[in-house]
């Protein structure tokens, strides 16, 4: 599988493992950017994977910004006990590891 494939797939479920935290997470204390940096997630990686289908020459530079905004989300939600909370985290480690490898 290519790097752009694993940053694809990676994008894809991180969107939905911080969506389903984002749902999960509404309504509850957090004490932390949890679940505010999961929709910041769901959007970073939506777009990421529209501009690289896209072919877009700014894809690299989102997949850069992207791989930031995971790892914020990933710092936020760690700290949680919930399971969904840590299935997101380890979803953003993923992405932002295929995001960087891909605009490399």
């Amino acid at each position: 599988m290519s790097d752009y494939e694993k940053c694809i797939k990676a994008c894809r479920l991180c969107f939905l493992d911080c969506q389903s935290c984002a749902v999960q997470m509404a309504g509850k204390e957090s004490g932390n950017d949890c679940p505010n940096c999961c929709l910041q997630c769901v959007d970073a990686c939506l777009i990421c994977i529209k501009y690289m289908i896209a072919g877009s020459k700014f894809s690299k530079a989102y997949c850069r910004l992207c791989a930031d905004v995971c790892d914020w989300c990933a710092e936020q939600c760690k700290v949680h006990d919930h399971d969904h909370c840590k299935v997101c985290a380890a979803s953003c480690v993923i992405c932002a590891d295929a995001c960087r490898a891909f605009a490399a």
